[in-house]
């Protein structure tokens, strides 16, 4: 099976699927704006990071980037994260930072891959996972020894429960009728900050002030299977091209896919029997841990975000400077 990266496929049943879930957030919007939804305040600054695409925006290198940048600056962080696809998702919990020598790292099937992700991008960010952000704030709140000044809420556009002093929004040049949104095109007006993070041409070019940024890979080669189980398995693909890896073979499961220890080994030794390496995406990587998959037969593919123009409102908006 491939995936086409071609962003000009029309898809009608992926349009009218992005029509009906823009026009139902467009709806609680609304009813958030007229005060008939009500938003809780914190205790302390807000940023939200979010998307209007059903995944593969970029917004949780977003996250990391942003918790790293406020933990340098002296803030004491807590990310409110949703932890799809985990248990955690239903039940709560709360990742505390990691200690100096604590090798004990929480399970994405547990926590959710994002959050298990996370937790490895900013070690000493607290990280509360459920559905409920304002239940699973508390519990961190209540267990961290002194009082949160900063919770960034990671897919937080549509989440209207909480009220947010700055709105971060991920953007890509893809159109609502090759992959799924979940917010009309025109909704980005809210954001204080658009961040333009893949694609050939500016997602939103009416006059709204923007951030372009750049995912980059260390240099790599030789021969690789790419195994992916994320939103954009095509821009994986293309990312680590441009590294300088040959991809001979791509497989790609769905986003947050669940992996079977059986399927990935079985992976792994078809590559090495095609003279070839797997490589995959550190979203896959924190669940393949889970199976003992021995590290030395995967290369991770987490690429730094680059600031490539813009840098200056983001730096302004977010630590007014």
């Amino acid at each position: 099976m491939r995936q086409r990266s071609d962003i000009s496929i029309f898809s009608f049943p992926i349009l009218s699927a992005s029509f009906v879930w823009s026009c139902l957030s467009a709806l609680a919007h609304f009813l958030s704006k007229i005060g008939v939804l009500k938003a809780a305040p914190f205790p302390c600054r807000v940023i939200s990071v979010g998307n209007i695409q059903a995944g593969g925006a970029g917004k949780t290198p977003l996250v990391s980037v942003l918790a790293r940048e406020a933990i340098a600056r002296g803030f004491h962080v807590c990310i409110l994260c949703r932890g799809y696809g985990g248990e955690w998702e239903i039940n709560g919990g709360v990742i505390e930072p990691r200690a100096a020598g604590d090798e004990h790292e929480p399970g994405a099937n547990l926590v959710g891959d994002e959050a298990a992700l996370l937790h490895e991008m900013v070690p000493k960010a607290w990280i509360a996972v459920g559905a409920d952000r304002m239940i699973q704030f508390q519990k961190a709140q209540s267990r961290s020894k002194k009082d949160f000044d900063l919770v960034i809420l990671d897919d937080g556009f549509q989440h209207w429960k909480i009220k947010k002093d700055i709105e971060v929004l991920a953007m890509t040049s893809h159109r609502p009728w090759n992959v799924l949104f979940r917010d009309f095109r025109c909704a980005a007006k809210r954001a204080d900050l658009v961040v333009w993070t893949k694609g050939d041409f500016p997602p939103f070019p009416h006059g709204k002030a923007w951030i372009r940024t750049e995912y980059r890979l260390l240099k790599g080669s030789g021969d690789c299977w790419l195994v992916t189980g994320v939103g954009d398995a095509a821009f994986v693909k293309k990312t680590a091209t441009e590294a300088g890896y040959e991809i001979k073979e791509h497989i790609f499961f769905p986003d947050h896919a669940r992996y079977e220890a059986d399927e990935v080994n079985q992976i792994i030794a078809d590559a090495k029997e095609d003279g070839c390496r797997v490589a995959t995406t550190g979203k896959d990587w924190v669940k393949w841990k889970q199976l003992q998959v021995n590290p030395s037969d995967v290369i991770v593919l987490e690429p730094q975000i680059v600031f490539a123009q813009g840098k200056e409102y983001w730096d302004r908006m977010l630590w007014k400077l």
